[in-house]
């Protein structure tokens, strides 16, 4: 029987302790909580007591831990400003990488990123757990059937409390209300939405046009973002999210493709994940086949995408979440923030066309 996988977690907030913890608890004969970093002294006890993680091992600087742990693998959950450093830290130190989604909060940070994790030879991933909800997986085995996509939308709604702001005194909001901390709607949320529709588009982005403003909210970053790209395959998909509009009807994607649609509820349960349209049929809600205990209860797609990317790395294989996806999600972004400002579709290259 191999070894547990040995994991330090940087970053031991929020999304840890209410979404990554249950992925972990489902993983205890893959994975093994070894050390925690964290500046917040109640993050690194609420996470250390809860996986046993000894108190020598619990580091309130992550370069430390670094230092000093055994580890595997890392796992980055931090404010989306410090994604880049703390990635080529932990691959300089030869350890792989898990990091929260976005990889950086511009392109050249991620090239920096792929420049450390190539030097290090070290694995590097980014969670994109959407494409792990139960919907989704059932919809990527249908995308061969219904044919040549043309058409894609998603969309993610909500609004944000009054007091949104830098100063907010929750620091999960706090940090995404600030534009020096790598905050916004469209890096945030609308992150998600884009990489769904790619997913069921299944061809790149090469035009982007769009609107990433901020409308309502009295922040330096977007509260609204609208794209509209266009794909190498011809097809268009639109993409909208706001953090200043109700969220009704919101949190899903679809694709409609010569032999028929597809629909995925993100954010709904497992009884209404995933419609199917066909002429012949209609709109159909679809069966899922069963989920384990914490796939069921787990709607981000978390649980699956950790235990997904935990068995590739145990296994010496690729990860399901390659870093050009990630790479390829935020030259979107960069790319929708630039025809905002120019008001012009802007093209996205790849990174090896940027560098002929």
């Amino acid at each position: 029987m191999k070894k547990p996988i040995r994991l330090g977690l940087i970053g031991c907030g929020g999304i840890v302790q209410i979404t990554h913890a249950r992925a972990y608890r489902a993983l205890t004969d893959t994975v093994q909580i070894t050390a925690l970093a964290d500046v917040v002294p109640e993050n690194l006890q609420k996470i250390g007591d809860m996986f046993d993680v000894p108190t020598e091992n619990r580091y309130a600087d992550y370069r430390e831990m670094l230092a000093h742990a055994a580890l595997d693998v890392v796992t980055i959950a931090t404010p989306h400003s410090l994604h880049a450093e703390q990635v080529i830290e932990a691959a300089n130190a030869g350890v792989a990488v898990i990091s929260e989604k976005p990889m950086a909060t511009n392109l050249e940070e991620a090239d920096a990123i792929l420049a450390a994790v190539r030097q290090n030879d070290v694995p590097y991933t980014v969670v994109h757990n959407y494409i792990f909800t139960a919907g989704m997986r059932v919809a990527m085995t249908e995308l061969d059937a219904l044919g040549k996509p043309h058409f894609g939308r998603s969309t993610g709604m909500g609004l944000k409390p009054t007091d949104f702001s830098a100063d907010h005194p929750t620091p999960a909001f706090a940090w995404r209300a600030s534009k020096a901390k790598g905050g916004g709607c469209i890096i945030d949320t609308s992150y998600h939405e884009i990489y769904s529709v790619c997913t069921l588009m299944q061809s790149p982005v090469r035009y982007v046009e769009a609107r990433v403003q901020t409308m309502h909210l009295d922040i330096d970053v977007d509260d609204i973002a609208m794209l509209l790209c266009e794909h190498e395959n011809g097809g268009i998909t639109t993409v909208a999210g706001a953090w200043c509009v109700p969220g009704t009807d919101s949190g899903w994607c679809e694709m409609h493709a010569e032999n028929g649609s597809l629909r995925v509820n993100h954010r709904h349960n497992v009884a209404d994940a995933l419609r199917r349209f066909t002429r012949a049929e209609g709109w159909k809600q679809l069966e899922l086949p069963e989920f384990d205990e914490a796939e069921r209860t787990d709607a981000s797609g978390h649980a699956r995408y950790f235990r997904e990317t935990f068995n590739a790395l145990a296994a010496g294989a690729a990860v399901p979440v390659s870093p050009e996806m990630a790479y390829h999600n935020l030259a979107i972004i960069e790319a929708a923030r630039k025809a905002t400002t120019e008001r012009r579709a802007i093209e996205i290259l790849s990174p090896s066309e940027q560098r002929s």
